[in-house]
């Protein structure tokens, strides 16, 4: 395989990558959008994509010098995809992509999980911060730095 090369300026004085790497930044873009087509989406889409790299890494000796990678690297991701597919049902986690699209407006635990989410994210904000965004979730749309008794640093 022969290496990557990146556009000027985007080297950043790195050698141009090989081997696995090379392979990684050709394939790994298309596999995501492949396995995306099969219907996988969010963590399935991750777990799969995950799941068929590290066969590829596991199996770089003899893949590398395989006359068609990409074929091999996509009959791999349909098993993978399968294998997480089941994995996830077994969980109860989501696996139809219909469902993922409609996720934020029928689920009234996802909504519930993102307002605990963004909770645990203001705690984490200094307390000027974390008060300017919630007097910004409660005050008609201005500047937030107007806000009388708010002092911004």
């Amino acid at each position: 395989m022969t290496a990557v090369q990146l556009p000027p300026g985007e080297d950043c004085g790195r050698p141009p990558p090989e081997g696995f790497e090379a392979f990684f930044m050709r394939y790994e873009p298309r596999l995501r959008r492949y396995l995306y087509t099969l219907g996988a989406r969010g963590s399935l889409l991750e777990d799969a994509a995950q799941m068929t790299l590290e066969v590829a890494f596991r199996s770089w000796p003899s893949l590398q010098d395989h006359p068609r990678q990409d074929a091999w690297l996509f009959k791999v991701a349909r098993q993978r995809y399968a294998k997480a597919y089941k994995e996830h049902l077994k969980l109860g986690d989501l696996t139809d992509p219909v469902l993922f699209d409609r996720l934020h407006q029928d689920d009234a635990t996802a909504g519930c999980d993102r307002r605990l989410d963004l909770l645990a994210m203001l705690r984490r904000l200094p307390e000027q911060q974390c008060e300017a965004v919630v007097l910004s979730g409660f005050l008609p749309p201005q500047p937030v730095c107007s806000v009388p008794g708010l002092i911004v640093s």
